[in-house]
């Protein structure tokens, strides 16, 4: 009976995930595309926000429909190899979408920065750099997955988990000893302290900046009105990732703590590293004016209207 609620739980958590992840990140992308279409360049907040959604998308594919699938009785789907690439995709897409949302942070509080030689200097070369950022990201984080192409294997016929294994049913990620199963976990967690902290770290200067902003031009409007808008994105996105950070790490750091991990404190951990993944786009849209009335747009193409005019909107940009 615990079994079979576990599983019920479980079914509902994933495919809630996934019915509004899924949708929300692919309209995201195919937002993006008929901009860069349409527009012929897209401005570099567009661009951060289009391999954000990229990325969430990729961990929803490898990881949330096969739980899913787990959840609803199908077991063998992957053989040793496609359980190598299913965890790989999973883990380079996790990496990656706090690593650009941090990235996404940065720039929101260079674009905030007061507009002396330095800072505009710095803008400038963000802006036209933001591709080799997101290339050596990805690159960073390939070298530290390592582990994921080495460990992960199909579970068992027998059914039995040996001792070091995080054991997601679909697949296990078997390790040689508890050294290694610990520093694996040791070197992604630290990972994601590093990337939070700088995502902490822009949000709160960006918000300081926004502030003394503020007290010097009384009764915002414009551009600060529409800054204010982008600290409020940034903020909700940082405060999110946050939150559902120290969830995931609560469960990890119990993880790491045992050598046999009980299937349900895998799912709920899972479950939490990927509620980013598809809340992210929704709270995109949700935050964002500008992005909310292209999406529109594109969705019901009212009166033939290009998706590329601009909208007034006192938060016509933000970034976030």
């Amino acid at each position: 009976m615990q079994m079979e609620l576990r599983s019920v739980l479980k079914a509902a958590g994933f495919i809630c995930l996934v019915a509004v992840g899924l949708p929300a990140n692919l309209s995201v992308l195919l937002l993006f595309c008929r901009l860069r279409l349409s527009r012929g360049s897209l401005q570099p907040n567009d661009f951060i926000l289009g391999n954000l959604a990229a990325v969430n998308l990729a961990v929803l594919l490898c990881r949330s429909i096969p739980q899913t699938l787990v959840a609803l009785g199908l077991r063998r789907l992957f053989d040793d190899q496609g359980c190598k690439a299913v965890i790989f995709g999973y883990r380079i897409g996790r990496a990656m979408s706090i690593c650009v949302t941090a990235l996404l942070g940065c720039y929101q509080s260079v674009s905030v920065a007061p507009a002396t030689p330095r800072w505009t200097a710095l803008k400038r070369w963000l802006s036209a750099h933001l591709p080799y950022a997101i290339i050596l990201l990805y690159g960073l984080n390939i070298f530290d997955c390592y582990g994921a192409i080495v460990y992960p294997q199909a579970p068992p016929t027998n059914g039995s988990i040996p001792e070091f294994t995080l054991n997601l049913e679909f697949c296990i990620v078997v390790f040689p000893g508890s050294q290694a199963y610990v520093v694996n976990g040791m070197i992604y967690t630290l990972r994601d302290v590093i990337f939070v902290v700088v995502m902490v770290l822009a949000a709160v200067y960006m918000l300081l900046v926004l502030y003394r902003h503020r007290q010097q031009v009384k009764g915002l409007r414009g551009a600060s009105r529409a800054s204010v808008g982008a600290s409020q994105a940034v903020l909700v996105l940082v405060c999110t990732y946050v939150a559902l950070f120290g969830l995931e790490n609560v469960l990890w750091g119990y993880t790491l703590s045992v050598s046999r991990v009980l299937p349900a404190v895998s799912d709920a951990r899972v479950f939490f590293a990927s509620c980013y993944s598809a809340l992210c786009p929704v709270l995109i849209i949700a935050t964002n004016r500008r992005l909310a009335g292209n999406f529109r747009c594109f969705t019901h193409d009212k009166k033939g209207e290009d998706p590329s005019t601009p909208r007034e909107s006192n938060t016509s940009h933000v970034k976030a």
